[in-house]
This record gives C-alpha cells, sequence and structure tokens, in this order.
C-alpha cells in the first residue's frame, strides 16, 4: 500500500522530469519519466486500498529519478564509469546505427522506387497474417523497358528492321531484370539477413545489458549519497548489482566487437553477388551489341530498294470506296463509265541475310564510308556501304583485305572499322 506522501514525491518528480526532457531528451531522462508517470498513474487511480503493487519497486524507481536530477539539475557527480567500458559502448552505438543505415542503403540500392517498396511491404505483412507466401516482387526496370520493347516490336512486324532490333533489345533487357531478381535474392540471404540477425539479438541484448548497468548506478549512488540514512550494507549489495551487470555488459561487448572480422564474411558475398550481377549483364550486352552492329551491317549492304508502282483498273463509280481514292488521285475528270488507272506504291519485300552477316562480324572486317578507285594493281576497288575482310594492315595509311575473290589494298580513311584487327 503506498501513503499520500510517496504520491506527492511521485508527482513532483514527474513535473521536475517533464520540465528536464523539454531541454534534454537522453534515453535516461525519458525512462525515468515514463516509470514515474506509471507509477504515478497506477497509484492515484484506483482507491488506496486496493492499490496492491511493491512499494519498494516503486520508491526505487524514485531514487534512481531522484538521483538523475540531481546529477542533470544540481551538478551531481556520479560513479565514473573506466575510459575502455565507454569506449566499447562508443563503438557498440556506432555499429547499431551502422547496421541500421547499411540494411536500409542495400534495400534502397536494389530497390530504389519508395512507392513500390512500401507497397511490396504492405503486400508482405498482409501475406504473413494470412499465412501465405509472397509471390509479387519488385518490377525491375529493366523488364519494364525490355516488355515495352518487345511489345512494340512485335506490332512493327518481322518485315521492319527496327521491329526487330527492338525485340533484340527487349529480350536481353529483360534477361537482366531476371539476373537482378536472383541478385535481391542473393543480397537479401547472404547479407541483410545476417546483419538483421545481429541487430535484433547481440545488439538488443546488449542495449538491455547498458540501460540494466546505468539503473544499477544510479540506484547506487542513491544510496551511497544518502549514507547516513542508509545501511551499509544496503550501499553494498546495490554495488555488487551494479558491478555485476557492468561486467556482463562489458564482457558481451567485448564478444561482439572481437568477433566483427565474421561480418567481412557478409560483405564479401554482397561484393561477390553484385559483381556476378555484372559480369552476366555485361556478356548479355556484349552479345546485343554484336547482335546489333550485325544488324546495322546487314541493313547497310543490302540493295537500295526502289519505288515501284502498279496499275490498278478501277471504274469511275463515285459511290465506291475505290473509286473515292480514284478520284482524289485523278489528273482530270472523266467521262462516266470510262476507266482509269492510278498508281498505288508496293515496297518491296526485302529480307536481311542476317545469319551471313553475322558470321562476317566473327573476323575483322571494315565498311566503306567512301567508293574508292585504285589507282594502281596491288589496291581494291570498292564502292560505298561494302563490308571487306581485314587480313592485315601495311602503314597508317592503308591496311590489306578482300572483297569476294579480289583482294588487295585500302585507305584506311575510306573505311570504318567494324571487327579490329588483332594486336
Amino acid at each position: 500500500m503506498i501513503d499520500l506522501t510517496d504520491l506527492m514525491k511521485l508527482q513532483v518528480s514527474a513535473s521536475l522530469l517533464n520540465r528536464l526532457a523539454e531541454e534534454d531528451k537522453s534515453p535516461s531522462i525519458v525512462v525515468g519519466l515514463k516509470a514515474v508517470r506509471t507509477r504515478a498513474v497506477a497509484a492515484a487511480g484506483p482507491p488506496l486500498g486496493a492499490v496492491k503493487m511493491s512499494v519498494s519497486g516503486m520508491k526505487k524507481q524514485f531514487h534512481k529519478a531522484s538521483q538523475l536530477l540531481n546529477e542533470r539539475l544540481m551538478g551531481a557527480e556520479g560513479t565514473k564509469l573506466d575510459e575502455d567500458f565507454l569506449k566499447m559502448e562508443k563503438t557498440v552505438a556506432v555499429m547499431n546505427v551502422l547496421l541500421g543505415e547499411l540494411m536500409s542503403r542495400t534495400t534502397e540500392l536494389l530497390q530504389p522506387n519508395p512507392a513500390y517498396r512500401a507497397k511490396l511491404s504492405m503486400l508482405s505483412t498482409v501475406s504473413r497474417i494470412r499465412g501465405q507466401a509472397r509471390t509479387v516482387g519488385y518490377p525491375q526496370t529493366e523488364g519494364m523497358l525490355g516488355k515495352c520493347m518487345l511489345l512494340h516490336g512485335q506490332e512493327l512486324g518481322p518485315g521492319s528492321e527496327f521491329g526487330g532490333a527492338l525485340m533484340d533489345v527487349g529480350g536481353a533487357l529483360q534477361k537482366i531484370g531476371q539476373a537482378k531478381d536472383v541478385l535481391d535474392v542473393s543480397i537479401k540471404q547472404t547479407f541483410i539477413d545476417p546483419l538483421q540477425r545481429l541487430q535484433q539479438s547481440d545488439m538488443k541484448q546488449i542495449k538491455y545489458q547498458l540501460k540494466k548497468v546505468n539503473g544499477q548506478r544510479l540506484d547506487f549512488d542513491y544510496k551511497k549519497r544518502r549514507r547516513g540514512k542508509v545501511s551499509t550494507e544496503s550501499v553494498r549489495l546495490a554495488w555488487d548489482k551494479f558491478m555485476t551487470s557492468k561486467e556482463l555488459a562489458e564482457r558481451s561487448m567485448f564478444i561482439l566487437l572481437d568477433s566483427d572480422v565474421d561480418l567481412i564474411g557478409p560483405l564479401a558475398a554482397l561484393v561477390a553477388a553484385l559483381l556476378d550481377f555484372h559480369r552476366n549483364a555485361q556478356r548479355m550486352l556484349l552479345d546485343l551489341q554484336s547482335d546489333l552492329q550485325a544488324r546495322l551491317t546487314a541493313a547497310s549492304n543490302k540493295p537500295a530498294r526502289q519505288f515501284r508502282s502498279e496499275k490498278i483498273r478501277v471504274g469511275a463509280d463515285p459511290s465506291s470506296t475505290v473509286g473515292f481514292y480514284h478520284q482524289l488521285s485523278a489528273a482530270a475528270p472523266r467521262s462516266s463509265g470510262e476507266e482509269s488507272s492510278v498508281t498505288t506504291s508496293s515496297p518491296d519485300s526485302f529480307i536481311s541475310n542476317f545469319a551471313d552477316c553475322k558470321l562476317l562480324l566473327n573476323q575483322p572486317c571494315c565498311r566503306a564510308i567512301y567508293s574508292f578507285t585504285s589507282k594502281r594493281d596491288d589496291e581494291l576497288d570498292f564502292s560505298e556501304g561494302e563490308v571487306i575482310i581485314l587480313t592485315g594492315q601495311v602503314d597508317g595509311d592503308w591496311y590489306e583485305g578482300m572483297l569476294g575473290e579480289r583482294s588487295g589494298l585500302l585507305p584506311v580513311s575510306y573505311v570504318e572499322v567494324l571487327v579490329p584487327l588483332p594486336l
């Protein structure tokens, strides 16, 4: 049972702590304020005869708050912890902040869109509540761009060179997006999860132990300050509890800091996963570049298409659709029933020899950017746009090459190298 005097003391302590908390937001003040508020509310709530709680425990919290107020407001000096302990405590605090930042920034690296991250987090929570496995993954930007290219490339059709190139690039980007999904899973399992387990187990335990050390120190300092009114045995017992909690916290911090080499493993796994992803992406992009260059070369080597018109016999009936176009294109009106001819464009369909050009690019070659007429027997004639196989280089001005069954020298300034000669 608590008496009115203790209740008044609690209310005064709460008022002082409220005033102090406005100036100093340290965790110890917040903890003391919450403890005093809890005790005061619990004591003032039901009738005094119905209150059943540990008076000694409540008084202990009041003593701690009183000691904290004396240190903060009155300048009372508390028990000083040794330098090694304070240094370890500071290092552990840095590591705790570091772990949170690493996990947050790594997630931002893998999933840069905050809106999608929030959506995935909500879906994950709902799935966990329902007991279902999450099936929705983060939409990779490479995969979204690849899907767009594939869709429009298919709409352009196989007769379009640009449409075919779009489909090639879209397929490669979708593969890169799939590789990034694998990267996400790998980094989460090998880097983020170990850091999260460390933060939620060892770091959490050390944080609790440090909080307990601070509480035991305040209790000891209060009893030491009131040595004349508190028994020596009580002071000694408070000292023993303080030293025991300090030793436990110190040992936990030492073990954590001494085993920080174990954190190099997850860091190495992160680098390995990133390196593997970028290697795969580079290989895919190099293959894509080769395919696009071959497609470009094949398109530049195909003969120029000539506009060809076809004559279509149509009647002069104004009510028909064909007659409508005829009237728009006719040079002059015709008499009724007279037949006329109009021209409609019909481009020749051309299928480029893409496979042969791709084989050609597997060896050193160049494309002519200007036509060249030989002036000597050992020089090679060629026309603009032709692809020439390179067999060697005489000096900085002349290559040796083959064009069909012919071979000879060709000027360097007249060609663009597609596949360079080996060094």
